[in-house]
């Protein structure tokens, strides 16, 4: 009789063991509640509570993942946690990614996820960490895949204990205050990556290392504003998965290789704020391109016909630079290009024919060149243009009259040419329009008397309006309109000008007074 006993609570106890392992996920809902209170219970986690008795309810709670029952994700991004990381978070023995990410998380690097013994995404990024990585910072486990510490303010060198995590795909550390070295070799043996960020740093100045010529299988390589000086190294041309090329802001020099124009998988291309300098191309081949930024550079030459070929470009920035001749006309027949700005440079001659016809054209920005001819008509034709910025050419002609169909535009700069005719009336009424500057050209006709309330900035100085001023502009703070035709007397009535604060009237034959309003 007492051995049926025993055997019967023995059988209870494995049973009641074995429900309450079942209930709690083998004492990890325990585990999430002790994280919970030694962080201080933020506010993102007041959700976590024992609402019922079934299996793995913690796997429903805000930020949790399970795979088959057991957590392996925490992902508390931008959850304003601002208590440091428990070390009791490294207890859930198959927690694999970790993401803390926007948060408010300040002091050292967070050496009590050395203990997150599975950890193989780790997400660090826009939070208020200082101070070194650590020198052992490969203490975390070495089959890490994404290590991201970007958008602290982490200083001194990159540890070259980094290059340890052999298994790294994508190493994140754009936008931080290191001001020492990088250990470049290092880094170049980490040949599972794909992406590499490095930009926004002030490191010591060098070249790009060679060694990232190994980096194979890299698809986005983010290096700008990071000190960098020298050429774009040949070694480089191995990379043939690269989309994103970023270089821009740096102290680089010399001519824009070859194979980088005729890169097949490059998307983006931004080499802008260099030294480079000599002609662009002439072959670009790099038939993948979306966007294309070489401005602020010293470029020379004039703008390769063949980018004519890039039918998937969107953006192009060739700004100054020392470009010569023409637009290309086949610039015009790219059927996404959006924004184009080519300013301050030497361009010479017309503009393409039909510039805006075969893309939705949002903003056109060729100012301070020597460009000549008429503004197209076509423009605004897909009525998408929103920035139009031509001043300092030599534009004539009239201005396109289809432009007062334009209502989309919200900047129009075209000062400095030698533009004649009546300005389009209706333009003076788009609710979008913010600043209007066609000061030096020869505008005639009148403008209504009522212009929109978003218009905060006219200039037409030095042109041929005559009538009156306008009586209602109530959100007009600048209006320059010296050395024209206006005539009449000033309104008495100036309530709806209130928001001037600056006006010039002088050259024109306006009488009465304006001391009740300026």
């Amino acid at each position: 009789m007492a051995n049926n006993t025993n055997n019967l609570l023995l059988l209870l106890l494995l049973i009641f063991s074995s429900s309450s392992a079942e209930l709690d996920g083998g004492g990890e809902l325990q585990t999430l509640l002790n994280i919970k209170r030694d962080w201080g219970s933020p506010a993102a986690l007041s959700s976590w509570k024992v609402r019922n008795l079934s299996s793995f309810s913690h796997c429903n709670w805000v930020g949790i993942g399970c795979t088959n029952g057991h957590v392996t994700s925490l992902s508390f991004h931008n959850f304003q946690i601002a208590n440091p990381i428990p070390a009791s978070i490294c207890s859930l023995k198959n927690l694999k990614y970790l993401d803390l990410s926007y948060n408010n998380l300040t002091g050292d690097f967070p050496t009590v996820l050395y203990s997150c013994s599975a950890l193989q995404f780790l997400d660090l990024s826009s939070n208020e960490f200082t101070g070194s990585i650590p020198g052992n910072i490969n203490k975390l486990p070495l089959e890490m895949h994404h290590l991201n510490l970007s958008s602290n303010s982490f200083v001194g060198d990159v540890p070259l204990a980094i290059g340890r995590f052999s298994k790294l795909k994508s190493l994140v550390l754009d936008t931080n205050s290191f001001d020492g070295s990088y250990p470049g070799a290092a880094i170049g043996g980490l040949v599972e990556l794909e992406t590499l960020t490095l930009a926004y740093n002030p490191f010591m100045p060098g070249p790009i290392p060679n060694e990232f010529r190994k980096l194979t299988k890299l698809t986005y390589l983010w290096l700008s504003r990071m000190n960098l000086t020298g050429d774009i190294p040949d070694a480089l041309s191995a990379l043939k998965e690269l989309t994103l090329l970023d270089c821009s802001q740096n102290k680089m020099q010399g001519k824009i290789p070859e194979w980088v124009l005729k890169h097949q998988k490059l998307e983006k291309l931004y080499l802008f704020a260099n030294n480079f300098s000599d002609e662009i191309g002439p072959d670009i081949a790099a038939l993948k391109l979306q966007e294309l930024d070489l401005s602020m550079n010293k470029l020379s030459g004039s703008i390769p016909e063949d980018i004519a070929n890039l039918k998937n470009l969107s953006l192009l920035c060739l700004y100054y630079n020392n470009l010569i001749g023409p637009i290309p006309n086949g610039v015009s027949m790219l059927p996404n290009l959006t924004d184009i700005r080519l300013f301050n440079n030497k361009l010479s001659g017309p503009l393409p024919p039909e510039l805006g016809k075969y893309s939705e054209l949002g903003s056109f920005e060729v100012s301070n060149n020597n460009l000549s001819g008429e503004l197209p008509d076509t423009l605004c034709f897909n009525k998408k243009l929103y920035n139009l910025v031509v001043f300092n050419n030599s534009f004539s002609g009239v201005f396109p009259a289809n432009l007062g169909g334009c209502d989309s535009i919200n900047n129009i700069m075209a000062s400095n040419n030698h533009f004649v005719g009546d300005f389009p009336k209706k333009i003076w009424s788009f609710a979008m329009l913010i600043r209007v500057m066609i000061g030096g050209n020869n505008f005639t006709g009148t403008l209504p008397s009522k212009i929109s309330s978003n218009i905060s900035w006219v200039d037409i100085e030095n042109n041929k309006f005559s009538g009156a001023i306008p009586i209602s502009a109530t959100g007009l703070q600048r209006f320059l309109a010296k050395n024209n035709l206006f005539s009449g007397t000033l309104p008495s009535d100036m309530s709806k000008l209130a928001n001037l604060i600056r006006l010039d009237l002088s050259g024109n034959q306006l009488s009465g007074s304006i001391s009740t309003f300026y």
